[in-house]
């Protein structure tokens, strides 16, 4: 967007801006619903990081709300679509316009509630409709007070593949079966290692060994989007069970069939996040890597759940 320009917002609602891919889509969501209930009103999607080229990215990225019943509005005209003002919450610019300049300019475009670090952040409760939200979100405090409706849309795909139902048979609860992610792929890059590093294969044998003393002594899963290299880097934990969508296959369905294992143990990555959050059965345990990301400026203290374990990653 120009500056200048006016971009359309629905002033009877909260509008959400979602960005990047899908793990970060749903704290976003999640976070926007919170404020909709609290509010008493609809909530609304800006997809415009979706239907412009810019910013430029160099990994391939889509809108994945739309997989699961998630209560919102996805307007059709382009107006509304418009890119937020240089939207992306990283870039400094971008946080100093929406905190210091926009709310004294009130013809130039709607208001925007943009967040200015990964902590969570009170003031979001003073928001009002016709606001749009940029930013992460990345804390289970934004959404504590509507976790049960998060969780219930969460779990309704609007078209499962059969792919997801003949998994679904065979990861059922209750069989103490084990889920290990493996992040690889663009983590291996030397910009991803200074911010978010990895999770290393001494950190899963370590969390293998602390859940078979708990007692979870099922199967052992690998979900990885490198999985020949995740499979070769845990060999000596045993015959592996793969989780192998076929090409096309939503990755909330991963997601999904994630979660259904008795016991998580997740990346530093907001994809196993989510599966571990999306159970709260008793009995469900998840372990997750500390430190969170190698950057010690991005604050991460509000990001897990505080009933969730967690054991060093290197």
């Amino acid at each position: 967007m120009r500056l200048g320009s006016r971009r359309s917002a629905a002033p009877d609602a909260v509008t959400i801006y979602p960005i990047e891919r899908m793990g970060n889509q749903l704290f976003i969501w999640a976070a926007g619903l919170a404020q909709a209930r609290r509010l008493g009103c609809d909530l609304v999607v800006n997809a415009g990081w979706y239907r412009h080229a810019r910013p430029e990215r160099t990994y391939a990225y889509s809108y994945d709300l739309g997989v699961f019943d998630n209560g919102a509005r996805l307007p059709d005209d382009d107006a509304h679509h418009r890119p937020v003002f240089l939207g992306v919450p990283a870039v400094r610019t971008a946080v100093l316009w929406h905190t210091r300049v926009l709310p004294h300019l009130p013809d130039v475009a709607p208001p925007v509630f943009m967040e200015r670090s990964l902590a969570y952040d009170p003031a979001v409760e003073r928001i009002r409709p016709g606001t749009t939200m940029v930013g992460h979100f990345q804390s289970w405090r934004y959404f504590d007070d509507v976790a049960d409706e998060v969780r219930k849309r969460l779990s309704s795909l609007t078209a499962p593949s059969d792919w997801f139902r003949k998994q679904s048979e065979l990861l059922q609860p209750g069989r103490g079966d084990v889920m290990l992610h493996v992040r690889r792929g663009d983590y291996l890059l030397p910009e991803q290692q200074r911010v978010q590093g990895l999770t290393t294969r001494a950190y899963y044998l370590r969390a293998l060994a602390v859940l078979r003393r708990m007692g979870f002594d099922g199967r052992v899963w690998l979900s990885s989007d490198s999985p020949d290299a995740a499979r070769a880097e845990l060999a000596d934990v045993g015959d592996l069970a793969v989780l192998d969508p076929p090409p096309g296959t939503s990755p909330f369905e991963v997601v999904l069939l994630m979660a259904r294992a008795d016991a998580l143990v997740t990346a530093n990555s907001s994809f196993s996040w989510w599966a571990g959050y999306l159970e709260d059965r008793p009995g469900h345990t998840v372990i997750a890597p500390r430190p969170w990301l190698t950057d010690a400026r991005l604050e991460t203290r509000d990001l897990l759940p505080p009933h969730w374990l967690t054991l060093d990653r290197g």
